[in-house]
């Protein structure tokens, strides 16, 4: 057995253990039979629900988690574009509308474009969720590491967010949101 690096799993002297957050697991020995039953075992806890491997998943906004700054001739609050999901701000100015009618409408704003983000987020996840299991079970099969480091795939987001939302020519801004307007 090679001294490989498998995801979630550390070589101890005399043991394997599994540490995922708070929770571990040690497993003595350090044969390939071990190896096996504990790469079994991280892999039963990969596979709950509430379980988002780091790097390949997008987390979910919440809908009580919107912040709007004020600074002094507008109010701005951070968006992601729909397209790449590059940061970018939305910004009102104050010359234009009043703060009464601009900080309720930006809120309104920014909910449906959390609904929209949500929506696509939770079918990536459930697909990357589904790569990432792929490889851990490729992991049992072969004793050897195959789980690539999690990153941000451009394209299937892409891909989601054309099929959930429609074109980008369907809309007038980057963030896809059609009823909320100033």
């Amino acid at each position: 057995m090679e001294l490989d690096k498998f995801t979630n799993i550390y070589r101890l002297p005399t043991a394997l253990q599994i540490r995922i957050g708070r929770w571990q697991q040690t497993f003595n020995g350090t044969s390939d039979i071990v190896l096996h039953d504990v790469i079994d075992a991280r892999n039963r806890y990969f596979k709950k629900p509430d379980f988002f491997p780091v790097g390949w998943h997008i987390k979910p906004f919440k809908l009580d988690d919107i912040s709007i700054t004020h600074h002094g001739k507008y109010i701005q609050t951070a968006l992601r574009t729909m397209v790449d999901r590059k940061v970018s701000y939305k910004r009102v100015y104050l010359s234009r509308v009043p703060l009464e009618q601009a900080e309720p409408a930006l809120h309104s704003y920014k909910l449906e474009w959390i609904q929209k983000h949500n929506r696509v987020a939770n079918k990536y996840n459930q697909i990357k969720k589904k790569q990432f299991m792929r490889f851990a079970y490729e992991e049992v099969e072969t004793l050897y590491p195959s789980i690539p480091k999690g990153e941000f795939d451009r394209s299937l987001w892409n891909r989601l967010v054309l099929s959930e939302l429609g074109p980008e020519k369907k809309f007038d801004n980057p963030y896809f949101v059609q009823k909320a307007r100033f």
